[in-house]
């Protein structure tokens, strides 16, 4: 029996994904646990499998195309079976119909009757691109199955107009920065941060005969624009400040033992979410979201995770970390990093974070600018251990030493108000029985 691929709901917020790549061809046979495609979304990009097996008889949605949640991208069958009434019935797809305003679907209907009343069969994601673009259906070369319209072909032809949306700020920005607006308009109305997208993939090409490219991976790709956007829009201060470790590391090695008896590695990490759990609920507005001039206090401790995967960079976030003992902190907190590096991640891992900690501690580093992750106002550097002689009682001791980079975003947070959230780290971190409060 013909089984339906569609386009899965890999999070909550989740509403269209694009086909970065298909791992099999139309005519290959696949089993279950097969990778079947490569589905990116403005999150992250997941491998989906088969959970059925048989030939793979179409393919509804090519690589770079986009699709709405639910939609038919592919079908499943055995090699001789008809799957003509599985085609005709993704032209009428209701979910895709169901997102559509009112007046998407007068002038769809208008851009129909010009075919002489004729009805164009057309999937409703190439319908959706034809109403946008106001491209008259009838014009078209049709190149998908039995003679159906897909999206490509609309992206392929060439409009006699397109009207596109811009806001006045994106429209200077792409002047300025030399960017064709029509070349990155999707449809949706162009703002900004598109524009500071765009410019960050524009490369002049010098021909070289040693010169190595590659397509920058979708985890990149999104990394690098919201780096963009947080660094031109928000007035990030850095805070540097040293802490003694001498407890903390005494605290750790003590409770090391019992942990791996669990099964548990317990890192610095770990008690260091443990102490921002705490102190976050404290100081509200560092444990806060700033977007579209509204400040969102948080009201639950969701601590992201800078994790360095062969992709990118990933932001998975331990959610509600203040009702957490140390012990479920750091077993939730290693899965997490695991299922990151597998690339097994939820999509909603990604989402909902307060704030972030990145430790680069283990390359030697003993300062440096972690960068906001937007829309939250800061994060927390974490660097490497060193033992550097101190003053302590008028004598000079041997001690060892880290180094916390503090970032918040100065439109919300005050300097004085990020000093004084530092220093009461770094009083934790030399007083860490101040947790048992």
């Amino acid at each position: 029996m013909a089984r339906e691929i569609l386009m899965p709901k890999l999070g909550l917020t989740m509403v269209e994904g694009t086909i970065t790549r298909w791992f099999v061809k139309e005519g290959d046979y696949v089993r279950v646990g097969d990778k079947l495609f490569e589905v990116e979304t403005d999150k992250l990009t997941n491998e989906i499998t088969a959970d059925t097996e048989g030939t793979l008889k179409k393919i509804l949605a090519g690589e770079g195309e986009k699709a709405e949640v639910k939609t038919l991208i592919g079908i499943i069958a055995e090699e001789d079976e008809d799957i003509s009434s599985l085609l005709t019935q993704s032209e009428q797809s209701p979910g895709a119909e169901a997102t559509n305003r009112q007046d998407d679907a007068k002038q769809e209907h208008e851009i129909l009757i010009k075919a002489e009343k004729a009805y164009v069969a057309a999937t409703p994601y190439a319908k959706k691109i034809a109403v946008e673009r106001k491209i008259d259906l009838a014009k078209i070369t049709a190149t998908g199955y039995n003679g159906v319209i897909v999206a490509r072909d609309i992206l392929n032809s060439v409009p006699q107009e397109i009207k596109v949306k811009i806001t006045p700020t994106a429209r200077k920005m792409a002047d300025e920065k030399g960017i064709d607006i029509e070349e990155i308009y999707s449809g949706t109305r162009i703002r900004s941060s598109d524009i500071l997208a765009a410019e960050s993939r524009k490369v002049e090409h010098q021909p070289q005969e040693d010169m190595l490219t590659e397509r920058a991976s979708g985890i990149r790709r999104i990394t690098a624009q919201r780096m963009q956007t947080t660094w031109a829009g928000t007035p990030m201060v850095t805070f540097n400040l040293e802490a003694d470790m001498t407890e903390m590391m005494a605290l750790r090695e003590k409770l090391k033992p019992v942990y791996s008896n669990a099964g548990i590695k317990l890192t610095y990490n770990h008690i260091l979410m443990k102490i921002l759990s705490k102190l976050l609920l404290k100081y509200r507005y560092l444990n806060a979201s700033f977007e579209n001039d509204t400040i969102t206090y948080h009201s639950h401790v969701n601590i992201g995770i800078a994790v360095d995967v062969e992709k990118g960079l990933m932001v998975p976030n331990v959610k509600c970390v203040e009702r957490m003992s140390l012990r479920e902190i750091a077993q939730e907190t290693e899965n997490i990093i695991e299922e990151a590096r597998s690339n097994k991640l939820s999509p909603d891992s990604l989402s909902g974070g307060t704030f972030t900690i990145t430790n680069i501690g283990m390359y030697g580093m003993d300062s440096f600018t972690p960068i906001i992750n937007k829309p939250e106002v800061a994060i927390l550097g974490i660097n490497r251990i060193a033992e550097k002689p101190v003053a302590i009682n008028k004598q000079v001791a041997i001690r060892p030493m880290m180094n916390l980079s503090l970032t918040t975003d100065h439109s919300l947070v005050d300097g004085a108000m990020s000093a004084k959230f530092l220093n009461e780290i770094k009083e934790m971190i030399e007083n860490p029985y101040l947790l048992i409060d």
